[in-house]
């Protein structure tokens, strides 16, 4: 479960709780009988915790923190992919810009910079760097982008199977099966569609798989086996 791997393996998680409290959650999540000591530390100390996280969550307080970050802007999102093995062919030279992280680049890509060319490098970087499971999972929900990641996600596992690539995938398949089973409902665009008529034309000619992610756009799965092979043979 993803959950308990996320409780066992993340870094800020410890710092919040120890490992006895740590135990004792998944204890009751696994629906294991507790000790008294263990009911102890549930109503004593875990539960406030938890419900000061939630209270702080809900207030935004780390956004409110975090030091201001500057604007993404296309010359560096187009530097980021390259240096992660997706390059494009810019009629201007990029001169050399700050790398994004590669869970950030995405998450931008898809809210900032939607063009095709850059959606479509996505799943080809998922395939060809290592990822972080948890900060790909805290980005899209950070941004709300939970259908988008996914669909995507699934689009590398699809593109790893065609040129022998899925086992150099097999550590994501555990996320991926989270974002499939909380899909949100709202249906979204997928790229740029402002107008009201293309998304009526959207909602008529996206294909199925992206459909079934709640999302509408013209994108192909023969598309992306087709430029993934320039970048992966």
């Amino acid at each position: 479960m993803l959950l308990i791997k996320t409780l066992r393996e993340n870094e800020p998680i410890h710092r919040i709780f120890g490992k006895v409290e740590i135990e004792t959650i998944i204890k009751r999540i696994n629906g294991i009988k507790l000790k008294q000591t263990e009911r102890n530390y549930l109503s004593r100390s875990i539960r406030p915790k938890l419900i000061g996280a939630s209270i702080l969550s809900n207030q935004e307080l780390l956004a409110k923190i975090q030091r201001p970050k500057k604007r993404i802007n296309k010359p560096q999102v187009i530097f980021s992919l390259e240096i992660y093995g997706y390059a494009l062919i810019s009629p201007y030279k990029i001169s050399k810009q700050i790398i994004l992280p590669i869970e950030e680049l995405t998450a931008k890509i898809l809210i900032q910079f939607p063009e095709p060319r850059f959606i479509e490098g996505i799943p080809i970087i998922l395939i060809k760097n290592k990822i972080n499971p948890y900060e790909l999972l805290e980005t899209a929900s950070k941004y709300d982008i939970k259908n988008q990641i996914g669909y995507l996600l699934e689009t590398s596992f699809l593109i790893a199977k065609k040129y022998g690539l899925l086992k150099k995938m097999q550590y994501l398949y555990s996320i991926l099966n989270y974002f499939k089973s909380k899909k949100d409902k709202d249906i979204r665009i997928l790229g740029q569609a402002e107008e009201e008529e293309h998304i009526k034309f959207l909602k008529k000619t996206s294909p199925k798989r992206i459909k079934e992610w709640n999302l509408l756009g013209r994108y192909f799965d023969d598309d992306f086996i087709k430029n993934a092979g320039i970048y992966l043979k």
